[in-house]
């Protein structure tokens, strides 16, 4: 598993990288989320796309 700085650095990347010039995601930020979570596990495309319909 990745860690919260690893995340972070992933994240920034991917979101500067088709032109969005938001803030970096801190190791805090995703700190903050991996302890909010409440779903066991690993989540799966299916899971998600029940939270989040398109």
């Amino acid at each position: 598993m990745l860690s919260d700085e690893e995340i972070s650095a992933v994240l920034t990347f991917v979101r500067n990288t088709f032109g969005n010039k938001a803030s970096v995601i801190t190791p805090t930020s995703v700190k903050k989320v991996r302890e909010e979570k409440s779903y066991p596990g690993f989540y799966l495309v299916a899971d998600l796309l029940k939270e989040h319909p398109e």
